[in-house]
């Protein structure tokens, strides 16, 4: 049983009803995504370019105990089983330390053990890549993350979604300057605080409706574009800012 407001994506039972009958020829790979790298948990699997079975929850704890039933069940929904799968997609961040260490480490697992690919995808393009061309509309794109302390994660992209800077872990303000000039479309879990930032900018950043944090039918859709240019991003986390813990040796000397 989940837990929180898990729910059936929109866009998973959109697509549902363009699929083709199962009898179909195959035309791409059979890709389960999964994000874990953020305060949610999302899973889904595309077979022939459509998004089925998405599943997705907030979720700030508690993934390393429910991913492995949501996979089950997204498979069950996808009517699908581990052995149709032709790949594994998974964002790599930038994140929650521990969420990404979780979503990596059972996608290599399981790519690992049925012998397929594993391929990475960055959290920040998933979620740019979620943004509808109604919102966009042709303008650049902004992403920026919620990193849980002052700075951000964040990342400019153009209007085909292409990247126009490197991600990067900076301060609202910095992160404007990522922008190339003219209208922007802000997205991601953080844009509260950019516009903030952005009140008095010399440009116009807009809100836009995507979700402000990756889906697993979105991480699917570019690691089957990727799969099809013979491109990857290696599946290892992508650490913007060093962690909170450190080592006792690195702590410097004891209080007396």
């Amino acid at each position: 049983m989940l837990t929180g407001q898990s729910r059936s994506s929109d866009s998973a039972e959109n697509d549902a009803s363009q699929t083709s009958s199962p009898d179909a020829e195959k035309s791409g790979p059979t890709i389960l995504a999964i994000d874990t790298a953020s305060t949610s948990l999302s899973t889904a699997v595309l077979i022939n370019g459509v998004v089925k079975g998405e599943l997705y929850e907030d979720m700030e704890r508690g993934q390393a105990e429910h991913l492995i039933g949501f996979i089950g069940e997204t498979l069950d929904k996808a009517g699908v089983t581990f052995d149709d799968i032709d790949g594994i997609a998974v964002t790599v961040g930038p994140g929650a330390f521990t969420g990404m260490r979780i979503g990596l480490s059972t996608a290599r697992a399981v790519g690992l053990a049925r012998k397929i690919p594993v391929v990475g995808v960055s959290s920040l393009e998933a979620v740019a890549y979620g943004v509808s061309e109604r919102d966009q509309q042709g303008r650049n794109i902004l992403v920026a993350l919620d990193s849980k302390r002052n700075e951000i994660f964040a990342q400019a992209f153009d209007g085909k979604k292409r990247p126009l800077s490197s991600p990067e872990c900076v301060a609202p303000r910095q992160a404007l300057m990522m922008a190339p000039p003219g209208d922007t479309l802000l997205a991601g879990d953080a844009t509260p605080r950019l516009l903030t930032a952005a009140a008095h900018a010399p440009d116009a950043f807009y809100d836009c409706t995507a979700p402000g944090l990756p889906r697993a039918g979105n991480v699917a859709r570019i690691a089957a574009e990727r799969w099809e240019r013979g491109e990857n991003l290696a599946p290892v986390p992508m650490y913007l800012r060093a962690p909170d813990a450190r080592r006792i040796e690195d702590q410097g000397p004891r209080k007396k």
